[in-house]
Parts: structure tokens; C-alpha cells; sequence
């Protein structure tokens, strides 16, 4: 909770019931990370983060869509684009 993880190389990372609340993942790239059980997002940065291929709940996105902005300046994929956002 509350970690700086901006920038981070976070590809296939097991954040499995993880508490990443108010976490900075400002421009991380989260390819292929493991997101299950209650793992929650609320109040983190998630400005340029990279979702793709991230196993995500219909809560969990839409809440993310939410608050989706950015492109990731390693990735170049848009924050809204890896989550799917309608």
C-alpha cells in the first residue's frame, strides 16, 4: 500500500490478493502480471501504466477505465487501450 512503483519493469508479476492500494504505477509496465482474488487498485497513479494481457475482473476494469490516462514511454501502448476501456 502506497509504494512507488513508477517506471517499474513489473511484466508477469504475481499480485495475487496484493494490496496496491494508492500505489504509484505511474508508467509502469504490468504485462502480463498475475491480478486475482481481491486485489484492488483504488487510489493508485496508473498514468502510462501498461495492462497488457493483465487477467483483470469486470469490477477491477471498470474502475480503471475510470481513471485510465496516458501512453507508457517504453511500451508506447495508451493506459485505456491495454485495459480494454469502452
Amino acid at each position: 500500500q502506497g509504494a512507488d512503483l513508477s517506471d517499474a519493469d513489473l511484466r508477469n508479476a504475481d499480485f495475487s490478493l496484493a494490496n496496491v492500494t494508492k500505489v504509484n504505477l505511474t508508467n509502469a509496465n504490468l504485462e502480463g502480471a498475475l491480478v486475482t482474488g481481491n486485489t484492488s487498485f483504488k487510489g493508485s497513479n496508473i498514468y502510462g501504466a501498461d495492462f497488457t494481457d493483465v487477467p483483470l475482473r469486470d469490477d477491477q476494469r471498470d474502475y480503471l477505465c475510470k481513471i485510465a490516462d496516458g501512453v507508457n514511454t517504453t511500451t508506447g501502448n495508451a493506459t485505456k487501450e491495454t485495459l480494454f476501456c469502452k
